[in-house]
């Protein structure tokens, strides 16, 4: 078995994953505020999102159907 090189091991992390270790206030502790026009690009993506279904719903299964 091939060994790897001394810098490249690492050591095992100590601590453990617990629900307490996740709190809400310390993920979000280093956060930039949320700026209203990212709230716009999330909004009209998922808008362009469904028109996009929509128009692909209508479409797939008509040329489906008319093809001879």
């Amino acid at each position: 078995m091939k060994e790897m090189p001394e810098e490249t091991k690492k050591e095992p992390a100590s601590g453990s994953l617990t629900g307490a270790a996740l709190e809400a206030e310390d993920v979000l502790a280093g956060a930039e505020p949320w700026e209203p026009v990212e709230t716009k690009l999330v909004v009209w993506s998922l808008v362009i999102a469904a028109v996009a279904l929509i128009i692909g719903l209508i479409v797939v299964p008509t040329s489906i159907l008319h093809t001879s």
